[in-house]
């Protein structure tokens, strides 16, 4: 017994002095190296990409634009691209993207290795668009769009001569005033607009790195016209956006009252009994004549079916488009038709269908536009058409919510007389 008792007594005393003589061991961490500022981040920064993400620093870049005559072919072998190569280029292209529609002006860029070889070419085919070549065991393509930032902007003013140019004095885009041709194309005659009558227009600019590519949406439009107020805003209700007025009826008509992105001027207006200026007899003239330059783009006035698609006689080349059961409208004196125009062909409003000529009995370059109701010629210029639907029930809270926003910001833009107020938001 007194045997056992010693042996774990023993044991104990092993135990307690194995414990001690660790805990007391100074344990040292070697440094690999010292701490610092400069390796206190545990992952290494990504290497600088540009915006089409291609890593700078492993590459010379090559900027330049496309000029006249030139060609993927041509740019390619210009710098060492072989025929071979570029070929499979084309063949990987193919039913991704066009690579012969390369047009004077667009930009590209050539990324060249350490050898002087090149390993990419980017294409910027749009302004917020590219097509990205890489070169290597295996040619690879890609199409992508470039994140574009939009910024709130306002501009105000009261008409001295024409909106156009109270609009361009403040160094804005003239597209601005084409859109606003669009959205007010049946309720506001720009060719009658009076000095004094004045604007507050909300809308975006659009940039790409600091880059301005031009005006985005137009968010809100307050036009005083003859001491009547007529605003416009967008909404869009998750399917479709389009413009509306306070109360939610749209803006937009089943037809186009001019069939232009502009309003051109009125060289000859619908009437009964007309001096012909090549006939000199009196006729009816059942159109409204637009004089235009030749080549200016002819819009469908509406949803339909192309009917007629000829030249004809004294009407020249003629496009006729069936819309319902009630309109029907007729385009005159075209110089050509658009690609793809012929009858039987569905067209939405819109839609470019031909361009202005002088083809037929003409003395100069003018659309001669003409509506039929109940195949009854009527005055385009005068005829109020059905607008199209209004906000439905299911959304009109929601757009109400947003006439309050626009309004908000819409009262803080001031009118002056002197055209020059920009205010950015």
């Amino acid at each position: 017994m007194i045997k056992k008792l010693a042996g774990i007594f023993l044991l104990l005393f092993f135990v307690v002095f194995s414990l001690f003589k660790l805990s007391s061991r100074e344990v040292v961490i070697e440094e690999s190296e010292p701490l610092s500022i400069e390796n206190l981040n545990e992952i290494p920064p990504a290497p600088s990409s540009d915006r089409y993400g291609i890593q700078i620093a492993d590459h010379q870049i090559i900027e330049s634009t496309i000029k006249r005559n030139e060609s993927l072919y041509i740019i390619l072998s210009r710098h060492g691209v072989s025929p071979d190569t570029i070929h499979q280029i084309q063949l990987a292209a193919r039913d991704k993207v066009n690579l012969t529609r390369m047009v004077p002006g667009q930009s590209y860029n050539i990324y060249k290795n350490a050898d002087d070889t090149v390993s990419s070419f980017v294409w910027r085919n749009a302004p917020t668009e590219y097509t990205a070549i890489h070169l290597g065991d295996e040619i690879q393509i890609e199409q992508n769009t470039i994140p574009v930032e939009t910024r709130m902007s306002a501009v105000s003013g009261s008409i001295n001569s024409s909106l156009a140019a109270s609009i361009m004095e403040q160094g804005v885009s003239q597209r601005l005033v084409v859109e606003l041709a669009n959205i007010y194309a049946w309720t506001i005659d720009f060719y009658g607009l009076r000095k004094g009558d004045q604007y507050k227009i909300l809308y975006e600019n659009r940039y790409i790195e600091d880059e301005y590519i031009g005006i985005g949406k137009i968010e809100a439009v307050e036009f005083v016209h003859r001491g009547e107020v007529k605003k416009a805003y967008y909404f869009d209700n998750g399917e479709q956006g389009g413009y509306y007025d306070e109360e939610g009826n749209s803006l937009r008509r089943a037809m186009m009252r001019v069939p232009f992105e502009y309003n051109p001027r009125i060289s000859s207006s619908f009437s009964h009994s007309r001096m012909h200026p090549i006939l000199n007899t009196r006729r009816p003239h059942y159109g409204t004549d637009y004089a235009a330059p030749t080549g200016t783009p002819i819009l469908a006035a509406g949803d339909g079916v192309v009917t007629e698609a000829q030249y004809r006689g004294g009407n020249g080349n003629i496009v006729q488009i069936k819309h319902n059961s009630v309109y029907r409208t007729a385009y005159l004196h075209m110089s050509r038709f658009a690609p793809g125009i012929r009858p039987g062909v569905n067209v939405k409003q819109g839609q470019v269908i031909g361009y202005v000529g002088q083809t037929g009995l003409a003395t100069g370059p003018h659309l001669c536009y003409r509506l039929y109701k109940n195949d009854t010629p009527v005055n385009s210029v005068t005829y109020d058409f059905p607008a199209h639907e209004g906000i439905s029930d299911e959304h009109i809270a929601d757009f109400l919510a947003e006439v309050e926003r626009l309004d908000r910001m819409m009262d803080q833009i001031l009118v002056t007389e002197s055209d020059d107020l920009v205010l950015n938001f």
